[in-house]
């Protein structure tokens, strides 16, 4: 709500994705943040002269407040929930497709764009593998799922020639 009444609601997401890349952990200032050696108001010393000017204060601020709760661990979390909020404001719908070999950039190009025809929508697309699915591909987007795989046409086929009575 803060970014919002500010107008800063998108570089504070661009500002937490950097932040995270920062601070994840086997990074040197993700290792530095976590070692409980350093006193925690030299840590808020040092982060909040380096953080200050280059991000927007309200991002400041809140890393400030994970790093005092001990919820720093949890950023990565955070900046995914926020993203997808930010998606939302902005009328984007994620989509996942699952496919039993990887999609050539021209099949999900294809796909993305059949996708975007049908709900009439902005869809931020994502590609996973999943071999169990033997052929074919599934789509899931929110509560949705386009299933034609052949492991599912298989299950299929099996059901229906099991109710057939000779």
């Amino acid at each position: 709500l803060l970014t919002e009444k500010r107008g800063e609601t998108l570089r504070a997401l661009d500002d937490l994705k950097g932040m995270w890349d920062v601070l994840k952990p086997g990074t040197r200032v993700g290792a530095l943040l976590a070692t409980p050696q350093v006193l925690l108001a030299d840590k808020r010393k040092v982060l909040l002269q380096q953080l200050e000017g280059k991000l927007s204060h309200a991002i400041v601020l809140f890393v400030d407040l994970l790093l005092r709760k001990k919820r720093l661990h949890e950023l990565e979390l955070i900046v995914l929930a926020f993203e997808a909020i930010v998606e939302k404001q902005q009328g984007i719908q994620r989509a996942e497709v699952v496919s039993a070999v990887a999609l050539t950039g021209a099949e999900v190009s294809r796909l993305h764009g059949e996708l975007e025809r049908r709900t009439k929508s902005k869809i931020k697309l994502s590609a996973a593998v999943d071999p169990r699915l033997l052929g074919g591909a599934l789509v899931r987007m929110g509560d949705r799922v386009i299933d034609r795989s052949v492991r599912t046409l298989l299950d299929q086929i099996e059901r229906q020639l099991a109710e057939v009575a000779v």
